[in-house]
Protein backbone atom coordinates (compact mmCIF):
# COMPACT_ATOMS: atom_id res chain seq x y z
CA UNK A 1 0.00 0.00 0.00
CA UNK A 2 2.88 2.38 0.83
CA UNK A 3 4.55 1.62 -2.53
CA UNK A 4 1.27 2.42 -4.32
CA UNK A 5 0.93 5.74 -2.47
CA UNK A 6 4.56 6.54 -3.20
CA UNK A 7 4.00 5.86 -6.95
CA UNK A 8 0.86 8.03 -6.90
CA UNK A 9 2.81 10.84 -5.29
CA UNK A 10 5.62 10.52 -7.87
CA UNK A 11 3.07 10.62 -10.74
CA UNK A 12 1.38 13.65 -9.19
CA UNK A 13 4.69 15.55 -8.95
CA UNK A 14 5.64 14.57 -12.52
CA UNK A 15 2.31 15.97 -13.76
CA UNK A 16 2.79 19.16 -11.74
CA UNK A 17 6.30 19.58 -13.12
CA UNK A 18 4.97 19.17 -16.68
CA UNK A 19 2.20 21.70 -16.01
CA UNK A 20 4.75 24.18 -14.63
CA UNK A 21 7.05 23.69 -17.61
CA UNK A 22 4.16 24.17 -20.08
CA UNK A 23 2.94 27.25 -18.19
CA UNK A 24 6.41 28.77 -18.22
CA UNK A 25 6.83 27.99 -21.93
CA UNK A 26 3.47 29.61 -22.72
CA UNK A 27 4.35 32.76 -20.81
CA UNK A 28 7.77 32.91 -22.48
CA UNK A 29 6.13 32.55 -25.90
CA UNK A 30 3.64 35.35 -25.18
CA UNK A 31 6.39 37.64 -23.92
CA UNK A 32 8.43 37.07 -27.05
CA UNK A 33 5.67 38.31 -29.38
CA UNK A 34 7.10 41.16 -31.43
CA UNK A 35 3.97 43.27 -31.03
CA UNK A 36 3.80 42.75 -27.27
CA UNK A 37 1.37 40.20 -25.89
CA UNK A 38 -0.88 42.65 -24.07
CA UNK A 39 -1.15 44.96 -27.07
CA UNK A 40 -1.90 42.04 -29.34
CA UNK A 41 -4.21 39.80 -27.33
CA UNK A 42 -6.18 42.45 -25.45
CA UNK A 43 -6.99 44.79 -28.33
CA UNK A 44 -9.04 44.92 -31.52
CA UNK A 45 -8.05 45.40 -35.17
CA UNK A 46 -8.19 49.22 -35.10
CA UNK A 47 -6.20 49.56 -31.90
CA UNK A 48 -3.50 47.19 -33.17
CA UNK A 49 -3.15 49.35 -36.31
CA UNK A 50 -2.95 52.44 -34.08
CA UNK A 51 -0.09 50.81 -32.13
CA UNK A 52 1.71 50.13 -35.42
CA UNK A 53 1.18 53.77 -36.42
CA UNK A 54 2.59 54.86 -33.04
CA UNK A 55 5.71 52.77 -33.55
CA UNK A 56 6.24 54.00 -37.13
CA UNK A 57 5.67 57.66 -36.18
CA UNK A 58 8.15 57.49 -33.30
CA UNK A 59 10.75 55.79 -35.54
CA UNK A 60 10.20 58.40 -38.27
CA UNK A 61 10.41 61.26 -35.78
CA UNK A 62 13.79 60.10 -34.48
CA UNK A 63 15.22 59.37 -37.94
CA UNK A 64 16.70 61.53 -40.69
CA UNK A 65 14.02 60.30 -43.09
CA UNK A 66 11.22 62.59 -44.26
CA UNK A 67 8.72 59.79 -44.87
CA UNK A 68 8.10 56.17 -43.97
CA UNK A 69 5.76 53.52 -45.33
CA UNK A 70 3.98 51.25 -42.89
CA UNK A 71 2.78 47.88 -44.21
CA UNK A 72 -0.23 46.54 -42.30
CA UNK A 73 -2.14 43.27 -42.54
CA UNK A 74 -4.96 42.89 -40.02
CA UNK A 75 -4.89 39.77 -37.86
CA UNK A 76 -7.90 37.47 -37.93
CA UNK A 77 -7.88 36.90 -34.17
CA UNK A 78 -8.59 38.20 -31.54
CA UNK A 79 -11.20 40.86 -32.38
CA UNK A 80 -9.80 40.91 -35.88
CA UNK A 81 -10.71 40.80 -39.53
CA UNK A 82 -11.29 37.31 -40.95
CA UNK A 83 -12.00 38.35 -44.55
CA UNK A 84 -12.04 41.38 -46.83
CA UNK A 85 -11.56 44.62 -44.94
CA UNK A 86 -11.60 48.39 -45.15
CA UNK A 87 -9.52 51.01 -43.39
CA UNK A 88 -10.76 54.56 -42.97
CA UNK A 89 -8.88 57.49 -41.46
CA UNK A 90 -10.68 60.78 -40.96
CA UNK A 91 -9.40 64.12 -39.80
CA UNK A 92 -10.25 64.19 -36.11
CA UNK A 93 -11.96 67.56 -36.42
CA UNK A 94 -14.55 65.98 -38.76
CA UNK A 95 -15.59 63.13 -36.46
CA UNK A 96 -18.04 64.13 -33.71
CA UNK A 97 -17.92 62.16 -30.47
CA UNK A 98 -21.11 60.03 -30.28
CA UNK A 99 -22.02 61.16 -26.73
CA UNK A 100 -20.66 64.73 -26.97
CA UNK A 101 -21.52 66.23 -30.38
CA UNK A 102 -19.40 69.33 -29.69
CA UNK A 103 -16.30 67.18 -29.09
CA UNK A 104 -14.49 65.86 -32.16
CA UNK A 105 -12.27 63.05 -30.96
CA UNK A 106 -13.90 59.70 -31.57
CA UNK A 107 -13.83 57.00 -34.19
CA UNK A 108 -11.32 58.65 -36.51
CA UNK A 109 -9.54 55.35 -37.34
CA UNK A 110 -11.72 52.44 -38.43
CA UNK A 111 -10.82 48.91 -39.46
CA UNK A 112 -14.11 47.32 -40.44
CA UNK A 113 -16.34 47.59 -37.33
CA UNK A 114 -13.52 48.52 -34.93
CA UNK A 115 -12.65 52.16 -34.11
CA UNK A 116 -10.07 54.11 -32.13
CA UNK A 117 -8.46 57.51 -31.69
CA UNK A 118 -5.20 56.32 -30.10
CA UNK A 119 -3.23 57.17 -33.26
CA UNK A 120 -4.10 60.86 -32.76
CA UNK A 121 -1.33 61.06 -30.13
CA UNK A 122 1.27 60.46 -32.86
CA UNK A 123 -0.05 61.52 -36.27
CA UNK A 124 -2.33 63.97 -37.96
CA UNK A 125 -4.63 63.03 -40.83
CA UNK A 126 -5.15 66.05 -43.11
CA UNK A 127 -7.93 64.53 -45.22
CA UNK A 128 -10.18 61.48 -45.22
CA UNK A 129 -8.42 58.36 -46.47
CA UNK A 130 -10.20 55.09 -47.18
CA UNK A 131 -9.28 51.82 -48.84
CA UNK A 132 -10.91 48.44 -49.42
CA UNK A 133 -8.74 45.31 -49.47
CA UNK A 134 -9.19 41.59 -50.06
CA UNK A 135 -8.44 39.18 -47.22
CA UNK A 136 -4.71 38.76 -46.78
CA UNK A 137 -3.77 41.84 -48.84
CA UNK A 138 -1.64 44.37 -46.97
CA UNK A 139 -2.40 48.07 -46.76
CA UNK A 140 0.47 50.54 -47.05
CA UNK A 141 0.21 53.79 -45.07
CA UNK A 142 2.54 56.66 -45.99
CA UNK A 143 3.69 58.81 -43.06
CA UNK A 144 5.44 62.14 -43.75
CA UNK A 145 7.20 64.64 -41.53
CA UNK A 146 5.92 68.19 -41.91
CA UNK A 147 6.95 71.63 -40.70
CA UNK A 148 3.54 72.14 -39.11
CA UNK A 149 3.65 72.52 -35.32
CA UNK A 150 2.59 69.49 -33.26
CA UNK A 151 -0.34 70.52 -31.08
CA UNK A 152 -1.40 67.38 -29.20
CA UNK A 153 -2.09 68.58 -25.65
CA UNK A 154 -3.86 65.63 -24.03
CA UNK A 155 -2.10 63.36 -21.56
CA UNK A 156 -0.10 60.22 -22.23
CA UNK A 157 2.68 59.24 -24.59
CA UNK A 158 3.05 61.33 -27.75
CA UNK A 159 5.68 62.69 -30.15
CA UNK A 160 8.74 64.13 -28.41
CA UNK A 161 9.38 66.98 -30.85
CA UNK A 162 7.28 69.89 -32.07
CA UNK A 163 6.74 68.90 -35.73
CA UNK A 164 3.71 67.02 -37.04
CA UNK A 165 3.79 63.65 -38.75
CA UNK A 166 0.90 63.13 -41.15
CA UNK A 167 -0.62 60.05 -42.76
CA UNK A 168 -0.98 61.24 -46.35
CA UNK A 169 -1.99 58.14 -48.31
CA UNK A 170 -3.23 54.57 -48.23
CA UNK A 171 -2.56 52.07 -50.98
Amino acid sequence: ANVSKLNQAKNFFKKMKLINILSFASIALLCSCSKGPMKYFLTDAATRLAFEIESAALRLESSNQTEMELKHKPAKFPEGVPGDYSIRLRPTKLVPHPREPDQFRSRSLAVNKYHTTYHCRFVSVPETLQIEKKAGEPTHLLLKKTNKPWNYTKGGKTLRGNKTIEIVSLR
